[in-house]
């Protein structure tokens, strides 16, 4: 027998025992039947995570490739697309790092400012929404558990000049599950809300920063199992609303600022270090009608200064226009329009749409298509080393995207959704070589179809000690033409992930189990189970949380271990 399963029982009869559980911030995504666009049902309430990020993992359809755990840093692979395909967005802005996507999933917000999140599948879009500020209210939080991990979180509520406004910090800190992957984190956050009491005119400020300083053994490279890495990036958005009889205007201002420190050996840091620094600003502004039409412009700017990449800058400015959830009969439309202009690509076509019928009231079948590009990153332009090498010629990637599915909702206590999908993408942009010797270079390797289905359903036990009963499956399937040997990213993906969750409550007691069994194609299979409890007490909240509980040896990356159990516990006062 294993000589963790002793720790294993003892963690297990703790949990069950003192019924305590970490930050649960999280808020269920739901499931909206009329609206063809939102996310599928797939619930993250009251669940364990070491950092915001983690949480898509629970959705069968994300494959995320953590280096590291508690949100160091990590790769998001959405339907078996890479970690540069996915947009991610921080109250709908776009805040992908255009240097590369594996700085993609930086959040700058603190474990205390998260709402929701909104899984786009088929358009690949995630959506982090932030909680919006209260009249008042503080929390104060402290955890701690293996591998020396310190956290500490304080969140203030509080009125302001006719505005409300909420004010966090958390800082994280432990010596990490394998050599050389220390960290040290800091998050702070500033939100503030302003709305008349009409809610027809609404001034909203968000002012994020997270700052990270990590080992990165092994990150981006097996050979160099002693890297290092400093991270600091800051992010400010002011949205406006203006709604009137007939319609409304919105509008965004955003600026985004990472700087990256990377050392290669940090027992020689003169051996090879980079510095690179992007700036992303820009402007949104959407006029939407009560008919349902909108009009939306934008601009912006991408800005690099790299010792390696050396400076650079794009802008882009885009149009569109549509429809948003336009009920016809039985029927019900959503579709946009529009075009993005690149001085270096020229003008790039961007094309949704959602159309459902609702055979009953209980049940709707749905079709949607998306067509959607992205640009090279700068890596994949101008990265020079004897390992890896960019290429200036890389052409714009595009993709055409279909989903058609069936919905399910024939009460509250049950909810079935399935969704069959098909990605034809064309200049497909990869990390490829011939040799095992030979550098990897990036190019549009040509073209790749995937195709697969995803399975979610969701029962509620209200009146039973198992309150909720969840399965999500997915599986994926990929094609590429490539006349090349060897390929760094596209084929590692998972051809089949199951996620099943049981909520479980007792006297006040929520606990959560989930299991998480994934098949990748050019790596062992794994199974793991994370569990979550929690137990309130007036003002207090008792948490413990286990991951990997059972200490699987496992890779969600070649050649890094992927996180070993994690067992802490936390405390919260809220008042």
């Amino acid at each position: 027998m294993n000589s963790s399963h002793p720790a294993l029982i003892i963690s297990i009869t703790i949990v069950v025992f003192l019924n305590i559980s970490i930050f649960s911030f999280a808020e269920e995504i739901k499931l909206e039947p009329i609206t063809i666009k939102k996310p599928q049902a797939e619930g993250i309430n009251n669940i364990p995570f070491c950092s915001l990020e983690e949480i898509i993992d629970y959705s069968s359809s994300i494959d995320l490739r953590k280096r590291s755990a508690f949100g160091v840093q990590q790769d998001v692979s959405l339907r078996g697309s890479i970690f540069e395909d996915t947009a991610i967005a921080l109250q709908g802005i776009k805040i992908n790092d255009p240097q590369t996507g594996h700085f993609n999933l930086e959040l700058p917000l603190t474990s205390a400012d998260l709402e929701r999140i909104d899984i786009f599948k088929n358009s690949q879009r995630i959506n982090f929404i932030p909680k919006e500020p209260k009249e008042q209210g503080f929390l104060l939080g402290a955890g701690f558990g293996e591998h020396a991990l310190w956290e500490k979180l304080v969140s203030w509520n509080f009125p302001l000049a006719q505005a409300k406004n909420r004010l966090s910090c958390e800082h994280k800190i432990s010596k990490g599950g394998r050599q050389d992957t220390d960290f040290e984190i800091y998050n702070f956050s500033f939100h503030s809300l302003w709305e008349d009491e009409q809610k027809e005119k609404k001034i909203e400020f968000l002012f994020g920063s997270t700052k990270r300083d990590f080992g990165a053994d092994s990150f981006y490279s097996s050979g160099y199992p002693h890297e290092e890495e400093h991270i600091n990036q800051r992010f400010y958005s002011l949205l406006t609303e203006l709604k009137e009889e007939l319609f409304s205007l919105s509008s965004a201002f955003y600026l985004r600022r990472h700087s990256d420190k990377y050392i290669l050996d940090r027992h020689n840091p003169s051996f090879y270090t980079n510095y690179h620094t992007t700036y992303v600003y820009g402007l949104k502004t959407e006029a939407e009608f009560n008919n349902g039409l909108f009009l939306s412009l934008n601009m912006d700017r991408e800005n690099i200064d790299s010792t390696n990449l050396n400076k650079h800058y794009r802008l882009k400015k885009g149009l569109a226009l549509g429809m948003k959830d336009k009920k016809i009969g039985r029927f019900i439309l959503d579709f946009s329009a529009g075009f993005d202009y690149y001085e270096q690509w020229e003008y790039l076509e961007n094309l949704c749409l959602g159309l459902g019928y609702f055979l009953s009231d209980e049940l709707k079948l749905r079709f949607d298509f998306d067509r959607i590009w992205r640009a090279p990153s700068f890596t994949e332009l101008y990265y020079v080393s004897p390992a890896n090498r960019g290429s200036t010629g890389l052409e714009i990637q595009k993709s055409n995207n279909f989903e058609w599915g069936i919905d399910c909702f024939p009460n509250e206590a049950l909810t079935s959704t399935l969704s069959f999908f098909l990605r034809d993408q064309s200049d497909t942009i990869d990390w490829v070589r011939d040799t095992p010797v030979e550098a990897w270079q990036a190019t549009n390797v040509g073209d790749l179809d995937t195709y697969g289905f995803d399975f979610y359903s969701q029962i509620n036990l209200e009146d039973n000690i198992l309150k909720k009963l969840s399965l999500g499956y997915t599986y994926l399937n990929l094609k590429k033409d490539s006349p090349c040997r060897f390929s760094k990213y596209i084929f590692d993906y998972n051809r089949h992930k199951a996620v099943c969750m049981f909520e479980f409550g007792l006297k006040g007691v929520a606990v959560n189990l989930i299991g998480n069994f994934s098949n990748p194609v050019s790596r062992k299979r794994y199974v793991t189970f994370d569990l979550q409890a929690e137990k309130k007490i007036e003002n207090f909240i008792l948490a413990l949380e286990g991951i990997n509980l059972l200490n699987r040896n496992y890779r969600e990356l070649q050649d890094i271990a992927g996180p070993e159990r994690l067992v802490k516990i936390s405390i919260i006062y809220t008042f």
